[in-house]
């Protein structure tokens, strides 16, 4: 007796629900009772999607090139199931198996790219590659007055056209972050076997791009002009008197991101949460905003740290027990972290009483008396704890550097910085000044997050000491001139210690 075949069909997948509202377009294979399912990689709302006939209606502005992909992927799995005829070991499951690992042919470059933008916004959760992602497509479809491209019409032809078109509107700097993310896709759609290979393999732009940047680094005494600033206007401890917030909001909040009159982020002057995020970048070695959104009050440990020099310089002078009793400690944070765009651990030694000015007005200096709900709390009020998911995160990101560098550019051009400054000048000012202080690059990486081996293989990583020393050159008090002020001091005050104890030991003598 002959069997019936598998019966083929392109159905709506209502049962699932994705982030633009849509509902997943399936090929669905029904045999002996089973039902198993394929995605097509497409999407449609349900006012928009023709049951009957199994295809996108026209008001859908892809409709032509979706219904084209829906029927070839209909023919292509009826030719194949019609070449099971006679046979008997085959089931719906084995079927949509089969069909699966045939290279698809039916991606077009917009279904590419809403694949991709999918997998970065809920697999992995990089909202920011995702946005790069949208931003790109939508371009295209300026360029393309929304007609999608199938994968196969996308040449270096094409592309050439493309950039072209960016040359119009966008600067070289622009064009070179689209044609990495273009690429990027391309190289997955190979991958994947949905092309043979990337038609921008060994692409050259029709003339070289200009991407050099200008140069952002502060120098050692433009970085102290803005902490001067900062304790001129908020005080040494971040808690002088400020203006009524009701007036300041209005000049640093933009009236964009203030709902009903209220502030965003933060209780405090918008002007003082920049520059304090600011000046506590440069003081944990160039720490991205992103990894300071991310610092939790239990990553900031105190370590206790011996003066070395004194306690050895004491030790030879007048022994073990003089040296300990007079031996100088000083408390510093030490952070372990990883950075968001690297994932490269990083040691953060800071000294904690330069912190104290910026950490204070968010109460978030650590005392060693804070309960594990405390502890759990961000370092910085960008984040909120009670609402930590993706999409959250990164719309405060996305605001809180908006609002930083806003604010930044206002305070350089009260104090006369030029241009003014963004949040990422502080990444560049804390390695410029180790560099120009001669410290060694493997440890200028280290700090900063990078990889030692990309500079100087050799390198071993470095100690507390040499990364608190070098760290105190990126400050005054590692300049030449005042260190050497300051060993003139410590010797006219060895000097006067020998002098008394010269004199005491006279004092006993002559008693006896």
């Amino acid at each position: 007796m002959r069997r019936n075949l598998p019966t083929i069909s392109a159905i709506l997948y209502t049962s699932k629900t994705l982030a633009n509202g849509e509902h997943p377009i399936m090929l669905r294979v029904s045999y002996n009772g089973q039902r198993k399912y394929k995605s097509l990689g497409l999407s449609c709302s349900e006012r928009l999607w023709n049951e009957n006939k199994q295809e996108v209606r026209l008001g859908h502005p892809m409709a032509r090139n979706m219904n084209t992909i829906i029927r070839n992927e209909i023919d292509k799995a009826n030719k194949y199931v019609m070449g099971l005829e006679g046979k008997e070991d085959y089931s719906a499951n084995s079927i949509i198996k089969a069909l699966t690992k045939t290279a698809p042919t039916t991606h077009t470059l917009f279904s590419l790219f809403e694949e991709r933008i999918d997998y970065f916004t809920h697999t992995t959760k990089k909202m920011n590659t995702a946005t790069g992602y949208r931003t790109l497509v939508n371009i295209i479809k300026r360029f393309t007055g929304n007609e999608d491209v199938e994968l196969f019409e996308l040449t270096k032809s094409w592309a050439k056209d493309f950039e072209a078109y960016l040359r119009t509107k966008y600067t070289d700097n622009s064009i070179r972050k689209f044609f990495d993310c273009l690429k990027a896709i391309m190289n997955y759609a190979a991958e994947k076997e949905y092309i043979k290979e990337s038609p921008l393999n060994n692409y050259k732009f029709s003339k070289d791009l200009d991407c050099r940047t200008r140069k952002r680094a502060l120098s050692v005494m433009d970085m102290h002009r803005l902490m001067k600033y900062y304790y001129d206007t908020y005080g040494m401890y971040g808690d002088k008197e400020r203006p009524n917030l009701e007036t300041t909001k209005v000049h640093y909040w933009n009236q964009k991101f203030k709902p009903r009159g209220t502030t965003k982020l933060t209780p405090i002057d918008a002007e003082q949460f920049s520059l304090a995020l600011y000046l506590t970048s440069y003081h944990f070695q160039g720490l991205a905003l992103v990894d300071l959104a991310h610092l939790k009050r239990k990553d900031l440990h105190i370590k206790e740290v011996v003066d070395l020099e004194q306690y050895i310089e004491d030790y030879a002078r007048h022994g073990e027990e003089y040296a300990e009793a007079h031996k100088e400690v000083t408390e510093y944070y030490e952070i372990f972290t990883k950075r968001a765009k690297t994932n490269k651990p990083t040691r953060i030694l800071c000294e904690a009483q330069l912190l104290i000015p910026y950490l204070n007005p968010f109460d978030s200096c650590i005392t060693g008396d804070e309960d594990e709900e405390e502890l759990n709390d961000y370092v910085f009020p960008i984040f909120d704890k009670d609402n930590d998911d993706e999409n959250a995160k990164f719309g405060r990101m996305t605001y809180a550097t908006y609002l930083v560098n806003v604010n930044l550019k206002r305070v350089a051009k009260k104090i006369g910085l030029g241009e003014g400054i963004t949040f990422y000048s502080a990444r560049h000012s804390y390695a410029s000044n180790l560099y120009h202080a001669n410290v060694a690059m493997g440890l200028i990486a280290q700090n900063m997050g990078r990889n030692p081996a990309e500079i100087q293989t050799y390198l071993k990583d470095f100690d507390t000491a040499n990364i608190i020393a070098a760290n105190r050159k990126a400050l005054l008090i590692g300049d030449e001139t005042y260190m050497r002020i300051r060993e003139e001091k410590k010797r006219k005050q060895l000097q006067e210690r020998a002098e008394e104890i010269k004199s005491q030991q006279e004092q006993t003598e002559n008693h006896e």
